[in-house]
């Protein structure tokens, strides 16, 4: 039988929604009844999820939805410390049991959770919010608009990297202490960022002497783990030439006028 004659009947329909969740190459697949269910060569394990009701009104950017999870399940868990770094795409599949035809019912990705007892809500947004966001807009101002080793900026990390070692984590994970910082003036890494050969990486708020202070906790470092760690800049026109020699990828406008020309007073 067909979804739609399933799910049209008077009495037939016993509907069954899949939830999948992928985050590279990983991904946790549940299921809404009390057995396991096999699709597309893939088993989804039954689980208690509770989700709040998919809204289908005229504007789809609005169509988030709320999932419940038991704080012990092993995929909602990873959401209580801190959040995983890579983006979490979710899947909900909707059929009837006793019938293998299942329809892609909603699509997005995690946003965000919320910690409530024994049950941990994710809070995801739809698919289609992904085509409402502009891009960013040039803007005219005195220090650089690119982003450090972005495509606009194009200084190249690999010529900048200083590998070390952590000889410390202090601070519930914020601070790592590493000689190879040591190395260099304090506040050279300030603004940068410090990774692991696994891609995993974090941004640097400051950097005096060996101690290295993170934007949030990386639960993967370890002592005597190996790091890169990368310079920061201040995105003034001199830092670029001095500490990156890339003067010629600024993008800001160092020569603005500071008097302002429209407050009413001559310029001249």
């Amino acid at each position: 039988m067909s979804y739609l004659s399933v799910e049209n009947s008077v009495n037939q329909g016993a509907p069954i929604e899949l939830y999948e969740f992928i985050r590279g190459t990983s991904a946790w697949r549940y299921a809404s009844c009390s057995n396991a269910v096999t699709y597309n060569a893939r088993t989804y394990e039954p689980l208690p999820i509770i989700r709040d009701r998919i809204k289908q009104g005229t504007d789809a950017f609005k169509n988030d939805i709320k999932l419940t999870f038991p704080r012990d399940n092993e995929f909602a868990a990873q959401y209580i410390t801190f959040a995983p770094d890579d983006v979490t795409t979710v899947n909900i599949y909707r059929g009837h049991a006793g019938d293998n035809n299942f329809i892609t019912y909603w699509k997005g990705r995690i946003i965000g959770v919320e910690i409530s007892g024994n049950e941990v809500t994710i809070d995801c947004e739809s698919v289609f919010t992904s085509i409402k966001r502009p891009g960013l807009r040039a803007v005219f101002e005195y220090t650089c608009r690119h982003a450090l080793y972005g495509i606009s900026c194009r200084a190249a990390p690999s010529a900048f990297e200083v590998s070390g070692t952590i000889s410390n984590i202090s601070g519930n994970g914020l601070i790592i202490t590493s000689t190879a910082a040591g190395a260099y003036t304090s506040g050279y890494f300030t603004g940068g960022m410090v990774g692991q050969l696994t891609g995993v990486r974090r941004f640097i708020t400051n950097h005096t002497g060996t101690d290295l202070t993170l934007s949030r906790p990386v639960p993967e470092f370890e002592l005597s783990g190996n790091i890169k760690i990368y310079p920061g800049c201040d995105h003034t026109k001199e830092t670029c030439n001095a500490k990156f020699n890339n003067l010629n990828n600024f993008g800001g406008f160092p020569w603005i006028p500071i008097r302002n020309p429209f407050d009413g007073n001559s310029i001249l």
